[in-house]
């Protein structure tokens, strides 16, 4: 169980990504939200199977595609909930950056955890494949699909929650198996905020950010 959680973890962001026989069922624009989930994981796997780079170049390249193509600062407000029209322009300012540097150093933590030759099996032996895309007015957009891992019998759900920015759509949240990745932070977020208000919260975030980054040095 441990082991599926890692997985389901590395799916779930930046390198979702790990999983390389992509079979859409139609062709998909690359303007379309399944397209651009696809352009991701694309771009991803691109990176992963570059052999003569450094890790930290890897680490760098893999940082941008995410925030090319993730929309850190609907993340930051909905991992906020509620509290966010409480926090004061100068907050809100403060913690879209911080949320998006621990997001960011969490899951490249965790693909840190697999060696390089692990992620590429990984991607040799897994499937996912997109099912069908619906959309709830022109900005807004749910990509559905299925990953199939080596060593599951049944195939996960993997759903994208894309928000259109200007000319391109970007994910802000993404569920696996029913469960939202976005919503388990903010239930962890507002028990701190309930409790000990934004200014420790910032701070648990600031010490965990700084954990990972040791962790992967």
């Amino acid at each position: 169980m441990a082991q599926l959680k890692l997985k389901l973890h590395l799916l779930a962001f930046g390198v979702l990504i790990l999983f390389a026989a992509v079979n859409a069922r139609a062709s998909v624009s690359p303007d379309d939200a399944t397209g651009s989930v696809k352009s991701i994981i694309d771009q991803s796997i691109v990176v992963f199977k570059e052999g003569n780079i450094s890790p930290t170049e890897r680490e760098q390249k893999l940082r941008a595609i995410a925030e090319s193509h993730f929309d850190f600062a609907e993340m930051a407000r909905s991992a906020i909930g509620y509290h966010w029209k409480t926090l004061t322009p100068s907050q809100q300012s403060e913690f879209v950056p911080l949320f998006t540097a621990f997001i960011e150093d969490a899951y490249l933590s965790r693909i840190e955890s697999y060696s390089v030759q692990k992620i590429n099996e990984q991607i040799q032996t897994s499937m996912i494949q997109f099912t069908r895309e619906t959309n709830d007015g022109p900005d807004y957009a749910e990509v559905f699909s299925t990953v199939v891992l080596q060593d599951q019998k049944d195939p996960i759900p993997v759903n994208y929650l894309m928000r259109r920015d200007g000319a391109e759509w970007k994910i802000y949240d993404i569920t696996i198996d029913s469960i939202s990745v976005i919503a388990n932070y903010r239930n962890q977020f507002n028990r701190v905020l309930n409790n000990d208000g934004y200014d420790k919260l910032v701070s648990i975030i600031r010490q965990k950010t700084a954990g990972l980054q040791q962790a992967t040095q």
